[in-house]
C-alpha cells in the first residue's frame, strides 16, 4: 500500500515537472524572476538608447566596413533612438525593419516588466518555429533590398 502511494505520487511529480517544462518552453521567460529581468533588460535598454544622442560617431558594423553596405541592423540604434524621442519619419529612414520591431519590443518589455512584478497578466508566447523563419526571410530580403540602388531609401541615412 506505501508502495502504490509511493509510485502515485512520483508520477504526479514527474507529470507536473513536465508541465512546467512543456511550459517554460512556450511562454518568454517563464517565471517570475526570469520575466522581471527581461522587462528590465529590454526597457532599461530602451531607455539608455533613447537617452544617449547616437547621430554621428563611428561606424561600429562589421559588415560595412569590410564591404561598404549595410546590414539588416545598419541604423538600428539610431531609428531606436528616433522612434523613443518621438521621431517617427527619421527613425524610418534609418531603419525600417527597427522602427517597426521597437513598439513590439517595448510592448514585450511592458508585460514581462508587469507579470514580474505583479505575478499575474499575460504571459508573453515563445515564438513558433515558423515565425522564425518568416521573420528570417523577411530580414534577408531587406538586407539584400536596402543594398539594390533602386531600392536605396531603404538603407541607412
Amino acid at each position: 500500500m506505501h508502495e502504490a502511494t509511493n509510485q502515485s505520487s512520483l508520477l504526479s511529480s514527474g507529470e507536473s515537472r513536465s508541465q512546467d517544462s512543456k511550459e517554460s518552453r512556450e511562454v518568454l521567460f517563464a517565471n517570475r524572476r526570469d520575466a522581471l529581468l527581461g522587462g528590465v533588460v529590454i526597457l532599461g535598454g530602451a531607455a539608455l538608447i533613447g537617452a544617449v544622442d547616437t547621430s554621428g560617431g563611428r561606424i561600429l558594423c562589421p559588415f560595412r566596413l569590410a564591404t561598404g553596405l549595410d546590414c539588416p541592423f545598419c541604423g538600428g540604434t539610431r531609428a531606436t533612438h528616433s522612434f523613443l524621442n518621438a521621431h517617427i519619419g527619421p527613425a524610418f529612414d534609418r531603419n525600417v525593419l527597427v522602427a517597426v520591431f521597437v513598439p513590439v519590443a517595448l510592448l514585450i518589455g511592458v508585460l514581462l516588466l508587469w507579470r514580474g512584478i505583479t505575478g499575474r497578466g499575460w504571459r508573453v508566447p515563445m515564438p513558433s518555429r515558423n515565425v522564425w523563419i518568416v521573420l528570417g526571410f523577411i530580414t534577408v530580403i531587406f538586407w539584400v533590398l536596402r543594398n539594390i540602388p533602386a531600392f536605396s531609401w531603404l538603407g541607412s541615412s
